[in-house]
């Protein structure tokens, strides 16, 4: 009986955000009805959430292969990102003398605007995908390199030491310690990334490209069509919170110590 009333209360906490989460959306959408019917806005500056509905489903056949060339670019530049962010949180955690040389350099790429590097990636790699993948790839390295780098800074010294007293190996400690002690802050460092990343896809179409969500939304723009416009951020937030939340629920099932640990 006490293990159904354990694994009961963990799906009522999840049911419960859930429903949280829908109610908080429909909020959003009576503000946004409230905003177009009180200042009788017309559809050119802001259309209601009923015609950009019509809207989406009007272009869905336009909007798809759009959908699918930023979805396959944010993927791409996510996982780039993500391997090239844990190997140097790995190599700057190796030593001091790495940490101190990679590490300015690292915090000091986040200095410089996107718009400014967007364009010069674009001169370099040419309009094509790859141009695409990564600019993502710079968005959505910091945070998953900082946060992966300062878990492995926070693992347990004793618990190195005593698996250096049994003889464990480098890759042994990585493999049993480093990696699984860092892993909440990789995926936290991930969930940062993971609504950055369509961003980073969007706003390189949107300076050169022939296909993705942001080539939509700028031909949208330059044809006045505002209902396109909020149609094409609409698919742009849902795409962002779903690969968050695919990461969300990739972390739980990677680490589940930390679900029973805040339900305990």
């Amino acid at each position: 009986m006490r293990f159904r009333g354990r694994s009961a209360a963990p799906s009522s906490h999840r049911s419960l955000r859930t429903w949280r989460g829908v109610l908080s959306g429909l909020l959003l959408l009576a503000l946004w009805q409230g905003i177009v019917s009180v200042f009788r806005l017309p559809p050119y500056l802001l259309p209601s959430p009923a015609e950009t509905a019509r809207t989406l489903i009007e272009d869905a056949a336009l909007l798809g292969p759009h959908l699918a060339t930023t979805l396959a670019e944010t993927m791409a530049g996510l996982a780039l990102a993500t391997s090239l962010g844990i190997s140097l949180a790995i190599v700057m955690n190796a030593s001091r003398w790495s940490r101190d040389l990679l590490y300015p350099p690292l915090v000091l790429s986040q200095a410089v605007p996107l718009m400014a590097v967007a364009p010069l990636v674009l001169i370099w790699f040419g309009l094509g995908a790859l141009a695409k993948v990564l600019i993502v790839a710079f968005v959505c390295f910091f945070p998953i390199t900082v946060n992966a780098y300062e878990g492995f800074r926070v693992v347990d010294p004793g618990y190195r030491d005593l698996l250096e007293t049994l003889g464990a190996t480098r890759r042994d400690r990585y493999r049993h310690l480093y990696l699984p002690a860092t892993l909440p802050g990789i995926v936290a460092g991930l969930k940062l990334a993971a609504t950055y990343s369509v961003l980073g896809a969007v706003v390189g179409e949107w300076l050169g490209g022939a296909k993705g969500l942001g080539v939509y939304m700028t031909r949208s723009l330059q044809s006045f069509r505002t209902d396109r416009l909020f149609a094409a951020i609409l698919v742009v937030m849902a795409l962002s919170f779903g690969l968050f939340k695919a990461v969300d629920i990739a972390g739980a099932r990677l680490t589940p110590w930390l679900g029973r640990r805040n339900h305990a």
